[in-house]
This record gives C-alpha cells, structure tokens and sequence, in this order.
C-alpha cells in the first residue's frame, strides 16, 4: 500500500509541476526553477513553444522574470530571432530580450548589416580581452528595436565620423551616433 501512495505521490508532484509550467504557457521538460510567488524563474522546453511571439527549439533554456515575462535564454542551436541570425549552442549565450519581447541582446553568427551598419559577428578575442578594451563581441539594441551598439566589421563613416573594422559603436534610441568611449551598460 505505501509504494501505490509514493506511485500517487509522486505522479501528483509531476502533475502540479507539469500544470504550474502550463500556466504559464510553456511546456517545461524538466523540474523548472520558481520564484517564491510561483511563476517560473527558468526551465527547458519540452517541445518547440513560442514565447514572446517568437517559436523556440526543444530544449531551449528560459528564463523569466518574476512578473513573468522571458528576459534571456540559451537557444540550443543557431537561430534566425527577429532578422538576426543568432549563436546558440545551449549554455554559451545568453540572447537577452525586454519584458516586450524585443531582442535586447544578441551574438550573431554571422556579419550583418543592420539598419545600414555593418555589425560584426560575434569574435571569441573579444570576449576574452573584454577587460581590457570594454568590447564583449555581442550585438545590443533598444526595446524599439533601435541598434544600440555592435562592433563594425568593416571601415565605415558614419554620420560624418569615420570608423575602422572592429571599432566599437553606440547609437541613442533615435539612431543618433553616441561618440563618448564609456562602456555600454
């Protein structure tokens, strides 16, 4: 009798977890981790879901915030998100969004030219020497889908100023070139 009610038990844990992960329109695969007011904090998907307007693989790890919304995810493979051809590779890169579901951070694959600057593709060196030069290889926008900032991979002028391959940029939310050599925060 006591192992058909730990068979009970445990099918009953399953079915909160299960219906817990539903509510909030996703289909965890795993145990998900929850905030202290029961909304999910990050899971993997169990199956292809769309969140945020956008349809992620299996096996995709999401993270939300405590009101609920996804603000980062590792995507288990490369990924076409919103135009831009992002890195994935499981636990490796962090693809940030706003509580909009815009894109807020990216690493792209590949060199893209977004609203006519030449982006440059995520670089391995400059993540590692970020310390040092304050360039971490990612690709940011606003929450209006704005650039905010890339790494040129090509010698452009823009906006009157001239700019050389690998030169880092930053715009405003209007698309007005940001000329100060502050770090991005």
């Amino acid at each position: 009798m006591s192992k058909t009610l730990g068979k009970i038990g445990f099918l009953y844990l399953y079915l909160i977890i299960f219906t817990i992960g539903y509510g909030q329109d996703i289909s965890c695969s795993e145990i998900a981790q929850y905030y202290d007011n029961g909304t999910i904090e990050f899971c993997r998907l169990a199956k292809a879901d769309t969140i945020s307007g956008q349809i992620f693989p299996k096996g995709t790890g999401v993270h939300f915030t405590k009101e609920g919304s996804m603000n980062w995810c590792f995507l288990p493979e490369d990924m076409m998100i919103q135009g831009h051809y992002c890195l994935g590779g499981g636990h490796s890169f962090m693809t940030g969004f706003y509580p909009n579901g815009q894109l807020k951070t990216a690493w792209l694959v590949q060199d893209e030219i977004i609203q006519e600057i030449p982006c440059s593709k995520f670089r391995f060196f400059s993540a590692i020497f970020h310390g040092f030069h304050g360039k971490d290889g990612s690709t940011n926008f606003y929450n209006n889908g704005q650039l905010m900032y890339c790494e040129l991979s090509r010698d452009i002028t823009i906006q009157g100023q001239s700019f050389k391959i690998r030169d880092s940029i930053r715009f405003d939310r209007s698309g007005k070139l940001i000329l100060s050599k502050k770090p991005l925060q």
